[in-house]
Formats: structure tokens, sequence, C-alpha cells
């Protein structure tokens, strides 16, 4: 899926845009509309967004994959993004794969469905 199917310009580090959920959000809603209800999204005034809201972000487009029917994975690496500590780098890159696992199985699923109406 191409940057300009979404609307949005992804910057050269993908990983770094995918952490703070924003775009995982809009791809879910792409796929399925209003499947994610409410996405934080930084503003002019306050351009990065709250480690709190990030999560929740992802949160939010993690709870939009199940809905759509995306399998649930091995959650162990989500833990310590919901704790209050830091969590070590490889837990985050852990939920960064997860996250990209979600997003691939969120473009076959359009390229499935975009199929179908195609033929």
């Amino acid at each position: 899926m191409t940057p300009s199917r979404l609307k949005v310009v992804l910057p050269e580090d993908l990983g770094s845009s995918l952490m703070d959920g924003v775009v995982l959000c809009h791809l879910a809603n792409h796929i399925r509309p209003r499947s994610v209800a409410s996405i934080h999204v930084p503003s002019p005034a306050v351009p990065k967004l709250s480690m709190a809201k990030c999560r929740r972000n992802v949160e939010n487009f993690l709870d939009a994959c199940r809905k759509i029917g995306v399998p649930a994975s091995d959650t162990r690496s989500l833990v310590s993004v919901t704790t209050q500590t830091p969590p070590p780098a490889w837990q985050i890159w852990d939920v960064i794969g997860s996250s990209l696992v979600h997003v691939l199985c969120l473009v076959l699923l359009f390229i499935a469905y975009s199929w179908i109406e195609l033929t």
C-alpha cells in the first residue's frame, strides 16, 4: 500500500513513524472505517505525543486488529509497555515488530478485499 492511499507521507525511518501509533491507527481505519474511534495526534502546539498517548494509540490499533479478525499474538512483550518503568530496548523492538506483523496482515486483508471488489 502506498503512502498516497493512506494520505500520509511516511518518513524514511519507518520505525519511528510507527512508534506513536498514529499511522497504525489510520491504517486500521483505512481498512475498516471507524475501527479506531479516537486517535491521539501531535499538534503544532505540542508536536510530540506523550508516551501515554503513544501507548494508547498502539493499544487502540491492536484492539482494532482483533476486531478486524487478525489473530492475537504472544503479548508477553507488551507487558513492560503497560508498566510505569521504561522497557528495555529489545522489548520496544518486539512491540514494533509485532505492530509491523499486524500491519502486514491488515495490508493483506485490504488487498484481498480490494481484489474481491475488482472481480
